[in-house]
């Protein structure tokens, strides 16, 4: 059975150290030797370079948690810029929030979410006003009429109306009728089209519902998104800064190896260069942490200048230790699993299939505008029957009235076809959702898949990258290797260890997709 790779580090360690024992007590290595370099003319006489900060030979920096790491001025070189960083806070919003917290936060805050509950107001609207024709329709009038007759003309005297009767004088007639009446109208029967317009609003008033539920899981996507993403971008403002302290060993390592009379003054400032890449990646890794977490709280709808510090769930990295090791959130499911899942939880797929019922359900109502309706028609009132308002007599009524539409200029056959096309693109809209949500779910659960692979194999490439840093760094204090071969391995590491930050943060953000694929998130 093989070493294991902790196994084979220890081994490496203690070989190395054997080697740098056996270079101190023989005069020649025992390995061939590589080829004789020319010895170096005695220096110039130069002032000796202040001595670089010191650092362990063999530093094994930690990546704490991003709400656990020790705060840094910005820019971390060059002119402060406290105003920039000093953020403010927000009354009922904690300064350290888990992510839950934070989309409960957007949920009470986010304008988008208003917009949704705004939409499903309109859409409730309809419902009550559909409804009415199915209710009985009541009707109060209260008039009063005066008329003017000219002389010499005849009035109604039963009425008070101008016709036969009695003739007036030779002065002009001021009539008055006062009239005060009740009318009640009840729909009996019209083929069903006021159920089916009751039945189209109370579908489309569904299908706002389930898109406001949709709108609830996206908000709460994109705070994840915009929670790990900050999480992210303040790790690797610690990859800088742990980038800087790794390059400065390798300045105390060649500054060892100048002073020794083993390396050239020109190597110093070979290996100060990398050191001052570094420290421009520490400012850029600042300016992108500052602005995902500005990112974070626009997203949950405060002032991008409130300061707002995720949770980080992720442990803390040391270099010492190795590699990160995180518990998935849930199980991976098979396609067909969450295949399901997505089609009993998507409240999008929802809103698709309310939408195909509400069209339906139009097209029949406007296919019925043809067909004849059944009214029942009641009054009851008073009315005056002399010329000055006055004698009230009472007066009712009660009827049917039955109404056959006959040609109506092709109105109808118009607006049926209009529904019929609206019920076709719901219809292919509904296909495409169907698709959408397969496609979705597939390529969410390959990314997760994905995620977890490359986690552990970048968990593989960050203990490579820490043997071989070591192993190169005894080797260069031995002599036996070159400071070029020393700052490639300084790069390897930095490159694991961004390859880490990055592939931890990966898979709690592809496993808040596939949540959102399914509509299982927290909105859900």
């Amino acid at each position: 059975m093989s070493p294991s790779p902790t196994s084979r580090a220890l081994l490496g360690v203690a070989l190395v150290s054997l080697a740098l024992v056996g270079a101190a007590t023989r005069p020649a290595p025992a390995q061939p030797a590589p080829a004789p370099r020319a010895t170096p003319a005695p220096p110039m006489p130069m002032a000796t370079p202040a001595p670089a900060t010191p650092v362990s030979p063999f530093a094994n920096p930690t990546l704490a948690p991003a709400d656990q790491a020790a705060p840094i001025p910005y820019p971390a070189y060059g002119t402060p810029a406290p105003a920039v960083t000093s953020g403010t806070t927000s009354p009922g919003v904690p300064q350290i929030v888990t992510l839950q917290q934070a989309i409960l936060i957007a949920y009470a805050r986010s304008p988008l979410l208003a917009q949704a509950r705004a939409d499903v107001a309109i859409a409730t609207a309809p419902v009550a006003l559909a409804e009415t024709g199915r209710n009985p329709s009541v009707t109060g009038t209260a008039a009063e009429t005066k008329s003017h007759v000219q002389p010499g003309g005849l009035i109604n005297a039963t009425t008070g109306g101008t016709g036969t009767g009695t003739s007036t004088t030779g002065n002009p007639t001021i009539l008055t009728q006062n009239t005060l009446a009740l009318t009640v109208r009840q729909l009996i029967y019209d083929g069903g089209r006021v159920s089916a317009q009751i039945r189209q609003a109370r579908f489309t008033q569904s299908e706002s519902v389930a898109t406001y539920q949709r709108q609830l899981q996206t908000i709460a996507f994109n705070v994840a998104t915009a929670y790990y993403n900050a999480l992210t971008a303040q790790r690797q403002v610690e990859v800088a800064q742990a980038t800087v302290t790794l390059d400065q060993v390798q300045e105390n390592l060649v500054a060892a190896q100048i002073r020794a009379g083993t390396a050239a003054r020109s190597d110093l400032a070979t290996a100060q260069f990398p050191t001052a890449q570094a420290r421009v990646a520490v400012v850029r890794a600042q300016a992108t942490q500052l602005n995902a977490l500005s990112t974070l709280a626009n997203t949950l709808g405060i002032d991008a200048d409130v300061h707002v510090q995720p949770k980080d769930d992720v442990p803390a990295l040391s270099t010492a230790q190795g590699t990160l090791r995180i518990t998935p959130a849930f199980p991976t499911p098979t396609y067909q699993t969450a295949l399901t899942r997505a089609i009993a939880l998507r409240p999008d797929l929802a809103a698709a299939e309310f939408l195909v019922n509400s069209d339906q359900a139009g097209v029949k109502a406007a296919r019925l505008a043809n067909f004849p309706t059944l009214n029942a028609t009641g009054s009851y009132g008073t009315n005056s029957l002399d010329a000055q308002g006055g004698s009230f007599r009472n007066s009712s009524q009660l009827g049917v009235a039955l109404t056959i539409p006959i040609y109506d200029q092709g109105v109808t056959r118009a607006q049926v076809a209009a529904a019929q096309g609206q019920f076709d693109l719901a219809h292919a809209q509904l296909v495409t959702e169907q698709e959408t949500v397969q496609l979705g779910v597939k390529q969410a659960l390959v990314n997760l898949v994905s995620a977890y692979a490359a986690l552990d194999q970048v968990n593989a490439e960050l203990a490579q990258a820490q043997t071989v840093l070591r192993s190169t760094q005894a080797q260069y204090r031995a002599g036996v290797t070159t400071l070029p071969l020393l700052l490639n391995a300084q790069v390897g590491i930095t490159t694991a260890l961004t390859d880490e930050v990055n592939a931890v943060y990966t898979v709690r953000q592809a496993e808040q997709a596939l949540l959102y694929a399914e509509g299982a998130n927290a909105a859900g």
